[in-house]
Parts: C-alpha cells; structure tokens; sequence
C-alpha cells in the first residue's frame, strides 16, 4: 500500500515538473513573437484598473490577454461589464478558460477570443488594456488615432509615441514600472 502510493507520487510529481516546464520552454519561445508573454504583476493589474476608472456598461478589451488575469479581476469588481482578451496563443487561451472555469460566477461576461490584435476593430470599446513592447504599440496607433472620443488605453510599461489626439496622464508606481493612461479627446 505505501510503496504504491509512493509510485503514484512519483509519477504525479513527474508530470507537474513536466508541466512546469512545457510552460516555462513556451515563455522562452514566445520571446520569438512581437508580443512575448510576460505576466503582468497583480499589484500593477490594481493599479491599471483604479486608473482606468471603468464605468457601468462599458466595453473592456486586453490586447495579448494571457492567462486572463486582468479579464478577472476586473469582472470581480466591475459587475455590468463585458470583457474580452485577444490572445491568438492556445496555450494563453486554454489557461485562460480554465481560470474562468474556476469563476463561474463570471465567465459569461468574458471572452477570449483567438485573434491577432493587430487585425481587431477596437473601436466597439471604451477600455483597453494593454502591456505591449513599443514595436506593437507603434503598429497600432493608426487605429488608436481612430478610437472614438472618451476611449481609454491603459499601458502598463510603454507609452504610446504618439499622443496627438490624446490627452496623457502617467501614474509612476516605482522607478521602473510606469503606468500610462491615455484618453481619447
């Protein structure tokens, strides 16, 4: 009995070091893409949504949403919203439904989409959320120069290079992470 419980272990305890590491080889190979996956820390995700100032109603949207983490917390809080990641990484994607999974008091207000970003209408929302490098900010300000009045971009770490249309605040949290918060005028 003790020795099969003890090989039962073993093998369990197998799996979970090769799930932590399939997970830790995907991170390293996401670096390839424009939008590597890097988690956003949960005291910045507070900050980023207290400076969002959501409002009742509102359409909210994280671009490269990850492992849904923002989505969440923002729905625990915001209760007549509807959110949606874009995340075009399966595996981000899968983590994603399985965190909803274990909120099922809100997972009818999310969705994740699997959709490239750079190809998505953002102008159906009021809030978007983002922690992307330069080079994908610097591809999506044609259609941030488009977004209707009153829309918010949250940055965690970047600015957007140009803010012409934009009226700028940025919180500083510590000497390297910043917070940016654009409205649309």
């Amino acid at each position: 009995m003790l020795l099969s419980s003890l090989i039962i272990l073993k093998y369990l305890l197998l799996i979970i070091a090769l799930i932590i590491l399939g997970f830790i080889s995907f991170i390293m190979f996401s670096f390839r893409d424009v939008v590597p996956f890097v988690p956003t820390p949960k005291k910045i995700i507070r900050h980023m949504i207290e400076l969002a100032d959501i409002k009742d109603n509102e359409r909210i949207v994280d671009l490269g949403s990850g492992t849904g983490r923002i989505l969440i917390k923002v729905a625990k809080r915001h209760k007549k919203n509807l959110l949606v990641g874009i995340e075009k990484s399966f595996t981000l994607r899968l983590v994603s439904k399985i965190f909803l999974f274990l909120h099922p008091f809100i997972k009818s207000r999310i969705q994740i989409v699997n959709q490239d970003f750079f190809n998505t209408n953002l102008n159906e929302f009021e809030v978007i959320f983002c922690f992307l490098t330069p080079a994908a900010l610097r591809t999506l300000t044609p259609k941030f120069q488009n977004l209707k009045p009153g829309t918010r971009i949250i940055s965690y770490m970047f600015p957007l290079e140009d803010t012409i249309g934009f009226q700028e605040v940025a919180e500083h949290i510590t000497s390297k992470d910043s917070i940016y918060l654009y409205k649309k005028i």
